[in-house]
């Protein structure tokens, strides 16, 4: 998988610039507060399809040990750094960073047998601080993603990304053993809102740009998980996934539901089927709210616009 577009300066930092910015401000070595002798630790957050770890580090510190593990075995697509975004917005978040990134020789075995787990993939990390101020890390089940893209779970394809997640996240929290597992939920499907194309995969990525652009919207990243694969000597058909979000509509639904910060910014994948057919699609923003329990009738109002505009820009990519 490879990222084919720098995300955009101090709220989407590329690899290298992230990793020094996220030690700065002489805060990096603080360590997520420890519960009182006698004081009964507040119950994690309990998200279906999310694991759950908590950090003996503050958010800074999490955020750099995912961007470390993640260099080591792959590549860091994007960084994302909601509370910065909420900010040039006028808004306020706990501190809430998503990290985007994987190992190709994990994903490109799971995308050859369901290509739409590629919505999903690379890999996100959000690391976040809680309401009492313990410091969480969450991604995103092996079980979760396959149920999504109706891929049997007992595929050995998966074996690779729960490993791999599993030590990421251990080594960036310093703890053993995640404290939540929100399971795989029975009623999971292909969540994508799709359409076929009359074009190339290029051109209905430049289709998602150009509308993206004429809304004002920069992207987070692009990842061509075709050549990805390709780097590590696999195969994979023209597939690749492209990242975008509106610090004023997201900022209302990480209010609404922190854990909301790991299905945003939004996804759009654009994939030459088995039969030659391109087509596009993204996740309907619906269930993903549903998913963690965002409501309220500001949160009603900012799914709204997503639902829209999402379904505009993929009308548009359609074209070309």
């Amino acid at each position: 998988m490879q990222p084919l577009t720098q995300p955009r300066p101090v709220l989407l930092l590329a690899a290298v610039i992230a990793l020094a910015l996220a030690g700065c401000g002489g805060q990096a070595q603080l360590p997520s507060p420890a519960p009182s002798p006698g004081v009964d630790v507040p119950a994690p957050p309990n998200v279906p399809g999310l694991i759950v770890y908590r950090s003996a580090y503050d958010v800074p510190t999490t955020v750099r040990n995912v961007q470390d593990g993640l260099a080591k075995v792959g590549m860091v697509a994007a960084v994302v750094d909601h509370a910065a975004s909420a900010a040039t917005v006028g808004k306020q978040l706990r501190p809430t960073t998503v990290v985007i990134g994987a190992n190709p020789r994990a994903g490109t075995p799971l995308m050859a047998a369901a290509q739409t787990i590629a919505v999903d993939l690379p890999q996100k990390y959000l690391v976040w601080q809680a309401e009492d101020g313990v410091v969480h890390l969450g991604y995103n089940s092996a079980e979760y993603l396959a149920g999504r893209a109706g891929l049997d779970t007992a595929n050995p394809a998966l074996d690779g990304l729960r490993t791999g997640s599993a030590k990421i996240a251990a080594d960036a929290t310093g703890s053993a053993a995640p404290v939540a597992d929100g399971g795989t939920p029975a009623d999971l499907g292909n969540y994508l809102v799709t359409k076929p194309g009359s074009t190339t995969v290029p051109e209905a990525i430049a289709g998602y740009r150009r509308a993206f652009a004429g809304k004002g919207l920069e992207p987070a990243a692009t990842v061509d998980h075709a050549s990805g694969a390709t780097s590590i000597g696999g195969q994979l058909r023209p597939t690749q996934v492209i990242f975008v979000g509106n610090p004023a509509v997201g900022t209302t639904l990480i209010q609404a539901s922190q854990t909301m910060g790991i299905d945003l910014p939004v996804r759009y994948l654009v994939w030459q089927d088995a039969g030659g057919v391109v087509r596009v699609g993204h996740p309907d923003i619906r269930v993903l709210a549903a998913r963690h329990q965002v409501t309220g009738a500001d949160a009603d109002a900012a799914l709204l616009m997503v639902e829209t505009a999402s379904a505009g820009f993929t009308a548009a990519a359609a074209d070309g």
